[in-house]
């Protein structure tokens, strides 16, 4: 399946593959975005190795463990890594990509899930932070915690970091939870604030999201 960003000729391949690892007892199950851009290779070039990066970091950091831990203790189980993606937006310019990172040690720790954002402004050749959607003169992540609080009621308790994870939307700005950022049972996988509701704290980059 593929999904156009139309006026920027931009379109996103489904790529993965599989490893088992017999000696270190692991097995590694990746599917991850491949972009391609019409006549524009540099960009494509520029995306992809971002891309590239989140991977190298999550499959490094995942074989680093399993090695300290065989070296520890001997041996363990089968262990997996699981990594997906799913495009949240790929419309008008903006590229937003998040990452799901599944892991088990066998034996060692239970199961392990923690989600990473990409975030690009195809236009002006740049990752998008959360800071260029917001007045920098004013404590916009104090207005936007309250914001996040609210939308989950009493659904679970959220850390501050959660802003650190978040994709782009046509409605909104959706936060990635996962446990190190949410505790509760009743917790959900995102929670989503609209445009409408930070429109006074917007920058005028960040309005320009309200107005699509």
């Amino acid at each position: 399946m593929n999904s156009a960003l139309n006026d920027q000729s931009i379109e996103i391949e489904k790529q993965g593959f599989n490893k088992l690892n017999s000696s270190l007892h692991y097995e590694l199950n990746v599917s991850y975005p491949k972009v391609k851009c019409s006549g524009k290779i540099d960009l494509e070039h520029k995306i992809n190795l971002d891309i590239q990066n989140i991977l190298f970091m999550a499959i490094n950091d995942f074989r680093s463990k399993i090695s300290s831990v065989k070296a520890e203790k001997g041996a363990i189980g089968l262990s997996y890594l699981n990594l997906d993606y799913n495009v949240f937006l790929n419309d008008n310019g903006i590229l937003s990509i998040s990452f799901k990172k599944d892991t088990y040690y066998n034996g060692i720790d239970d199961i392990s899930i923690k989600k990473l954002a990409y975030n690009y402004d195809v236009k002006n050749k740049r990752k998008i932070l959360l800071n260029d959607l917001f007045l920098t003169d004013i404590d916009y992540k104090d207005q936007l915690f309250h914001l996040i609080k609210t939308e989950l009621h009493h659904s679970g308790k959220v850390k501050k970091d959660v802003l650190n994870s978040f994709c782009i939307q046509k409605n909104g700005i959706t936060f990635l939870l996962d446990k190190s950022k949410c505790k509760g049972k009743s917790c959900p996988d995102i929670v989503l604030v609209q445009w409408d509701k930070m429109k006074d704290i917007l920058s005028e980059f960040g309005g320009e999201m309200l107005k699509n």
